[in-house]
């Protein structure tokens, strides 16, 4: 599991934001011998997330498999939401990251507060 989380940090992979169900896996059986996970994903990096910001994955119910299908909507950044501001986890280990906030929250904006911040 390291392994994979090293590879999807290093990748500059994160989850998109996601709907539905969540759980993507499961035994199929009832009661107290049920178990779900959620094995699969629906990710993106930075390339994909300034073209389509706003996108979702949304996981479905199962039917007769036992994993459950992710559709992934499509949209542009911008388009459907009113957030000014978007944090990636992996930002954080970018080398620059604390140089970069230090500069940023030295400097004066002018204009409404949602701006500003």
């Amino acid at each position: 599991m390291k392994d994979f989380d090293n590879t999807i940090r290093s990748a500059e992979l994160e989850d998109l934001k996601s709907t539905g169900l969540n759980f993507t896996w499961s035994n199929m059986r009832s009661g107290s011998t049920t178990i779900s996970k959620k094995l699969d994903r629906a990710m993106r990096n930075w390339q994909w997330f300034k073209c389509f910001g706003d996108s979702y994955a949304h996981t479905h119910f199962s039917g007769i498999s036992d994993h459950s299908p992710i559709t992934i909507h499509l949209m542009q950044q911008g388009h459907t939401s009113g957030r000014l501001f978007k944090f990636l986890n992996f930002w954080v280990d970018h080398l620059d990251f604390l140089d970069i906030v230090r500069q940023e929250w030295a400097k004066t904006y002018d204009g409404p507060l949602p701006r500003r911040i």
